[in-house]
């Protein structure tokens, strides 16, 4: 078993890795294999996300996260994770928590994202060599003794037949909100667009819904919005957005045009991709009222506050390592079994 400060030596060490200037070469081949088995996984979205991790995996977040926790010795449990390939990288929290914890990872990955998180793993291995083996990649998982999986509906359903009788996290879809007062600055704005746009509007913490007050002024959002989107020439995006407008166009929707993105007045806060929804409300107190009958559908909600249930403007896609999806603590599931 291997001790805790050696985990977070090769964390830390992880995340210098990724925060490196220069890719690599190897890592760089990983990047190309993913945006040729996944356009939508362009070279810049994964190197983003790989960014990202880098500045999560800092000496103080992982001291601020591991220190929470008092961890005693259990049997070592086989955990099943089943991840999503929505964006990429996003299964690769749920893999370090079963390292965090002294279990053996038994991994299917998305075939949306087969390479990335197994070369981060491998890297994890050359910095811990405690690491080699406690986590194991199939193409399907049969028999464990727990599972944590994120997927579609009817994924979760099936997953939730076939290992009925494990402790499970079964993470369904969801969708983020932001919550606008028309005061927003043109600097707040530009930080909401890559809240919308970043890995194409894919992730569970991208926008797909902004609540509006009644009379809501869209030019200047629209304007940035426009820049944002206008130089996007992925092929399937232009055609989803060339789909979209024209069935507003036909159903007679109110919608907006901001570049290459639909901004389209609609309850729902599902949204298809290339297009976001918008709500006018009368007052903070429907607003409230409103989102707590929705809370089950929402992953987070950005909004220019700093209470704590809201996340800042340009933060959405940037998760602390204590910021559970779902708001389920994947640790202290881990450290239950």
């Amino acid at each position: 078993m291997i001790k805790l400060d050696k985990k977070i030596t090769a964390f830390i060490k992880l995340g210098e890795y990724l925060r490196r200037e220069k890719v690599d070469s190897k890592l760089c081949s990983q990047i190309v294999k993913t945006e040729n088995n996944n356009r939508w996984f362009t070279f810049k979205n994964s190197l983003h996300a790989l960014k990202v991790w880098g500045n999560t995996l800092r000496k103080e977040n992982i001291l601020k996260w591991t220190h929470k926790y008092k961890l005693v010795n259990k049997k070592i449990k086989q955990v099943g994770i089943i991840m999503a390939g929505n964006i990429p990288i996003v299964g690769f929290h749920d893999l370090l928590c079963v390292l965090f914890t002294n279990h053996i990872a038994i991994v299917k990955t998305s075939s949306s994202d087969p390479y990335l998180i197994p070369f981060l793993y491998n890297k994890l291995v050359e910095f811990e060599s405690g690491f080699s083996e406690r986590a194991i990649f199939k193409n399907k998982i049969d028999f464990v003794d727990a599972v944590i999986a994120t997927g579609n509906r009817i994924t979760i359903k099936n997953i939730n037949e076939k290992f009925q009788f494990c402790p499970s996290i079964l993470r369904g879809p969801r969708n983020s909100i932001a919550i606008l007062d028309g005061k927003e600055t043109e600097e707040e704005l530009k930080l909401l667009s890559n809240d919308i746009f970043e890995y194409f509007g894919f992730g569970c913490r991208s926008i797909t819904k902004i609540y509006v007050p009644i009379n809501y002024d869209f030019s200047l959002l629209k304007k940035i919005l426009k820049e944002k989107t206008e130089s996007t020439r992925l092929i399937e995006y232009v055609d989803s957005f060339r789909k979209n407008k024209a069935i507003n166009e036909i159903i007679k929707n109110k919608f907006h045009i901001a570049g290459k993105l639909i901004l389209t007045e609609d309850k729902n806060i599902h949204a298809e991709i290339s297009s976001v929804n918008y709500e006018y409300y009368p007052n903070m107190d429907w607003v409230s009222k409103e989102i707590k009958s929705i809370s089950k559908n929402i992953q987070c909600i950005v909004r220019r506050t700093n209470r704590d249930n809201f996340v800042k403007f340009g933060e959405a896609q940037k998760p602390n390592l204590w910021t559970y999806a779902d708001n389920i603590d994947t640790v202290d599931f881990l450290s239950s079994l």
